[in-house]
């Protein structure tokens, strides 16, 4: 059997739209660079029929910019700042290559489905209407010049998906094969599900003290063993702190339960109750819940674990592929390097 990526997925829309969107909600002014780029601008590359301006660049690496700014100083910011540039120049001509690319193949991006990744991104930053064209207007931005970020993201998630991701699949052999080589990583070490209603037992006790502890916690066993719910006991009489979830202590590995405790828990089966178990602390009831044994977690249980693992890199692989053949496809003509 195999499994299909599908072309419903949305990771590599997400993927893009976050990257896009963390440029406009990061904090720090892109106005100042953006000024500068009016008076520095000229063609910085062409890409098939299309033009890259140095004010598209400059624009785009702004918030970057203005973080090395604040960073570094003389030849090591002017180094940082080109680099940058550099970095930012090539990610344009990529994204322009896949716009061009979804043109190709009719793609396109609806009205609603801009509206609907804007009003997601006020949603997840609580924001209102007026406190996101505010924000706008902080980054230098537009509305209109926004949403045409977000079409462009939403185009380039589209084509990626249509070209790459969707056509992916991942086959049993292939998710087996993961499962053995993952086998050191899905090792369990096994562990058991304890409760208990512990008889505290003070410090510096006294014989008659101790005495009185172990003769109650034998009358509260003789009740658990008789019928009486073993919860309802333990939120009456425990004195641990796990008395108000009914005595419930958790899972515990081999080592981390006190010594006497553990020894008597392996001792028990699941729905088992303990003798009076006598330990540094106190007493105690015990009730295993139940055990783990150790080795791996089950092929089931990680199936869509390693599913996704498998994905992801042949996404990154193949995207990758897919990129650099769109390259070698285009007439691309860097004019300005920073």
């Amino acid at each position: 059997m195999q499994q299909t990526a599908g072309q419903g997925s949305r990771w590599w829309l997400w993927l893009g739209m976050t990257v896009m969107l963390l440029g406009v909600l990061r904090p720090g002014s892109a106005l100042v660079w953006a000024q500068k780029a009016q008076m520095l601008d000229g063609i910085a590359a062409v890409v098939n029929e299309e033009i890259i301006t140095i004010s598209d660049v400059r624009d785009a690496m702004a918030p970057e910019a203005e973080h090395l700014a604040g960073q570094y100083t003389g030849v090591t910011l002017e180094q940082q700042v080109k680099a940058s540039y550099k970095r930012t120049l090539t990610n344009l001509v990529d994204v322009q290559l896949q716009l061009t690319r979804a043109r190709q193949l009719n793609l396109r991006v609806s009205d609603d489905d801009i509206a609907q990744q804007i009003d997601a991104l006020k949603k997840q930053n609580q924001l209102s209407d007026e406190q996101f064209l505010q924000l706008l207007k902080t980054r230098g931005l537009t509305l209109e010049a926004y949403k045409k970020q977000v079409y462009e993201g939403l185009l380039v998630s589209k084509v990626v998906n249509a070209e790459v991701r969707s056509r992916l699949t991942v086959l049993d052999t292939e998710l087996q094969q993961a499962y053995q080589a993952r086998q050191q990583q899905y090792q369990v070490a096994g562990g058991q599900t304890v409760s208990h209603i512990l008889f505290l037992l003070p410090q510096f006790a006294s014989e008659a003290e101790e005495q009185r502890l172990r003769t109650k916690a034998e009358t509260i066993l003789q009740q658990v063993r008789g019928g009486a719910d073993f919860s309802t006991l333990a939120r009456q009489y425990s004195d641990g702190p796990s008395a108000e979830t009914g005595g419930l202590l958790g899972t515990f590995k081999p080592g981390e339960l006190l010594p006497g405790f553990e020894e008597a828990t392996a001792q028990l089966q699941p729905g088992q109750i303990s003798d009076v178990v006598r330990t540094r602390v106190g007493f105690h009831i015990i009730r295993l819940e139940a055990r783990q044994a150790a080795g791996m977690r089950p092929f089931d249980e990680v199936q869509e674990e390693l599913k996704t693992a498998i994905l992801r890199d042949k996404t990154e692989r193949k995207y990758q592929e897919w990129l650099d053949a769109l390259r070698q496809q285009a007439y691309i003509k860097i004019l300005h390097e920073g």
